[in-house]
């Protein structure tokens, strides 16, 4: 497989346990390299990563003007019910994406799981931008009102549309460049201008939704999540899964058929309770 498409994604050493498993999970379904950005991964995780999984590459975050921004003006916030998660790492998503080095890129969170057809997600890039709906709360996920008259969007739009959740979205660098630095553009102004921080609705999830309603591709949202499932609508939400292990991608498979990748978000993902 070449390195010319892969998957990024980031973990401290509270999250490398999902990380170990999206990698596993990626390598069972159709082996692409990953990359995952380093925000506290212990030396012995580093270790065990370099020795255990060949196609996993773990990078420091790139020296960035940006990413020290966001880190000043986000690194006392939190932090989140979601055990051992922080607020400032979340904004750099696009920022980290930018940085890829592959051409063709999925951002997949590392809770998220690939139960199966990576491959026909990445056949969905061929035609442009992939990015996946909200299906765990998506009441909330439109950004305030107020969010628009700070960054206005000339043309007319649905501001309540696209809802779509930011944990798995899918780029070609060279292709998509426009609509990725529109995903970065409220993530430079949220570190520096407060107001439009609090109007963006769940960190880099709004400044997404910003983007494609400023480059107008409401239509690359895919119809369905099956791409990007919330566990809590499956079989899964609730189970254990002990031990977890390698072994449990199975289980999921069996539990799980209607969806291609499940998605913890917003919930004590199994290795973390």
């Amino acid at each position: 497989m070449s390195a010319a498409c892969g998957i990024v994604t980031l973990a401290d050493a509270n999250y490398f346990p999902g990380l170990q498993t999206l990698y596993l999970s990626v390598q069972q379904s159709w082996p692409v390299p990953v990359t995952c950005f380093d925000i506290g991964l212990s030396a012995a995780q580093k270790e065990l990563a370099a020795r255990r999984y060949p196609a996993l590459t773990i990078l420091p975050l790139p020296a960035s003007e940006d990413i020290e921004a966001v880190r000043r003006a986000f690194s006392d916030a939190g932090p989140l019910a979601k055990p051992g998660k922080r607020v400032w790492p979340i904004w750099i998503c696009p920022l980290l994406i930018a940085a890829s080095p592959y051409r063709r890129v999925f951002w997949i969170d590392c809770d998220v799981v690939v139960l199966r057809n990576l491959r026909g997600l990445f056949e969905l890039l061929e035609s442009g931008p992939v990015f996946t709906p909200e299906n765990f709360a998506p009441d909330q996920t439109p950004n305030k009102p107020e969010l628009y008259e700070l960054l206005p969007i000339a043309h007319p739009f649905d501001r309540s549309s696209p809802v779509v959740n930011a944990g798995v979205s899918g780029w070609d660098l060279e292709r998509d460049r426009e609509a990725l630095e529109a995903y970065i553009v409220p993530v430079r102004h949220a570190s520096r201008d407060p107001r439009v921080a609090s109007a963006i609705s769940w960190w880099d999830q709004g400044c997404l939704i910003w983007a494609i309603q400023k480059t107008r591709l409401e239509h690359r949202v895919v119809p369905t999540p099956e791409w990007n499932r919330c566990a809590r609508n499956t079989r899964a939400f609730g189970n254990r899964y002990h031990p977890w292990g390698e072994a449990v991608l199975d289980e999921l498979r069996r539990d799980v058929p209607e969806a291609n990748l499940l998605h913890w978000n917003g919930l004590a993902a199994p290795w973390l309770t």
